[in-house]
């Protein structure tokens, strides 16, 4: 294309300062003088249901200046995330998740015991799905808990527990293998068994060095275990050394950070234990055993949350995501202090030259967007691009069903090739509008939400778009490519 990429500061790149004020820092570059904009020095502009940016200075368009993500550091991130669960919505989904979970141990105990596994399946699956699910909430920027959504039973519920029981039994394995098989004096599986029951614990057993070795091992292995799973990379890779170690290689000193923060959780979740055993001493029957099971949960909810960040921050060291979802502004959310007209407006009617009637006029207006239109036609026909979006421009006043909807989507695609993209919003759009139920319909809305995603650095805007349409066309091809521009609700 022939615009000109958006700016992308390095990690290290020290921040841009306007050029008209250079203490203030620029969040925009102008695509024609290469100034740096400060929001004073930044206009506002819009078209249609897209805000742009103009510079201030010429008058050419403005593209914001980008960052990745980890140029803030996880640290600071780090700092709110004990709010997380304490909010008036995550409160509530603490109580829900732990309403089901009390209801799921109240099955466990009273089945018989050859259907036990059932509930017990259940109550792991319900435990993971969520857990999974609020870590790739936060890896898409959702920094406050809300109730995950499960459609499919199977898919949203029982695969995350396979995958989450899976993820944990690696890890944990050779602590296992050790206690049960490899430690002089043990017996296998019937020791093993005892010990995990709390029915015997053999001599010396929690002061031997190479099993705290082990559970060393297993703890700093935990997180990016669970990442990988998160992420739906596939069980093996927990187990691939030269991957993992890669991995962790590509994380940096956040990994070691991450798991530092998840041994503290880990110390914090054995307190609320010890309260969840509080609760139910109580016996208050419901009410006992949801607290009990809702306290047990702010650990691992926050977990679910400090992962989520990990992702969000540095989640392409992993592969998780495009390059450029881990892009933002510089300035974040600042948005510019002045604002221009709309950009686009309907043409105001001209006024009829002297000496002719109102009849005339129009009959000679008519005519003439009658021609405009077969011209249209004819350049769109022969591919003719800069006569179609010169023709196109000048049509803009006419009402935009009188364009059949592929001309709309050729000026659209024209025009984001030429970098024209306000035009190629407008284009594609009604595109849309005209013919919704037409073919060219959802091809446009791809082909919309691709320039606001990529091009126009509005990714909130093309997510909507590409939501839209799954929703409108289900079975299309468009909706399939969607799907996968949008990030994953579910393993």
């Amino acid at each position: 294309m022939n615009a000109l990429a958006s700016d992308v500061l390095d990690a290290d790149s020290p921040a841009p300062f306007c050029k008209q004020h250079p203490r203030a820092p620029a969040g925009w570059r102008c695509q024609s003088c290469a100034a740096a904009l400060c929001p004073d020095c930044a206009v506002g502009r819009r078209a249609q249901t897209v805000e742009l940016v103009g510079c201030g200075l010429c008058g050419s368009g403005a593209s914001p200046i980008l960052a990745h993500r980890r140029r803030t550091p996880l640290a600071t991130r780090l700092k709110d995330a004990w709010r997380y669960v304490f909010t008036p919505s995550g409160l509530q989904v603490l109580v829900a998740v732990g309403l089901t979970l009390a209801f799921l141990a109240f099955l466990l105990e009273m089945v018989v015991i050859f259907l036990k596994p059932l509930p017990l399946a259940l109550y792991g699956s319900m435990f993971w799905a969520t857990f999974f699910t609020l870590v790739r909430d936060t890896s898409r920027g959702e920094m406050e808990l809300d109730t995950p959504e499960f459609i499919e039973f199977f898919r949203d519920g029982i695969v995350p527990g396979l995958r989450g029981l899976t993820a944990s039994t690696l890890v944990w394995m050779p602590a296992l293998l050790y206690v049960g098989f490899l430690r002089p004096g043990n017996t296998g599986w019937s020791t093993l068994g005892f010990i995990l029951t709390g029915d015997a614990m053999p001599p010396g057993l929690m002061s031997d060095p190479v099993l705290w070795l082990l559970l060393l091992l297993g703890a700093v292995w935990l997180p990016l275990a669970l990442l990988v799973t998160a992420a739906g990379m596939p069980p093996s890779a927990i187990i691939h050394v030269p991957r993992v170690l890669r991995m962790v290689k590509g994380l940096g000193r956040d990994y070691l950070v991450i798991a530092g923060v998840l041994a503290l959780l880990g110390v914090v979740h054995l307190a609320t234990h010890t309260v969840a055993f509080g609760l139910r001493a109580l016996d208050l029957f419901v009410v006992s055993r949801v607290l009990a099971e809702a306290v047990t949960l702010i650990a691992p909810f926050t977990a679910a949350h400090v992962l989520g960040l990990l992702l969000y921050v540095r989640g392409d060291s992993l592969g998780y995501g495009a390059d450029r979802d881990y892009l933002e502004p510089v300035l974040g959310n600042t948005r510019p202090r002045l604002a221009a007209p709309p950009m686009r407006e309907d043409a105001p009617f001209p006024e009829a030259p002297d000496g002719a009637t109102l009849v005339e006029f129009q009959d000679t207006e008519q005519r003439a967007a009658s021609e405009g239109l077969s011209a249209l036609a004819s350049a769109v026909e022969s591919r003719d691009i800069p006569q179609a979006m010169a023709l196109y421009a000048t049509l803009r006043g006419q009402p935009k069903a009188r364009v059949p909807p592929e001309h709309h989507l050729f000026i659209g695609q024209a025009a984001a090739v030429e970098g024209n993209f306000p035009l190629a919003v407008q284009a594609l759009e009604s595109a849309a509008d005209v013919a919704p139920d037409d073919p060219t319909a959802p091809r446009a809305l791809v082909l919309l939400a691709r320039v606001l995603g990529e091009k126009m650095q509005d990714t909130t805007r093309a997510e909507e778009v590409y939501r839209y349409v799954i929703h409108r066309y289900p079975d299309s091809g468009a909706a399939r490519f969607a799907r996968e521009r949008v990030p994953p609700s579910a393993d």
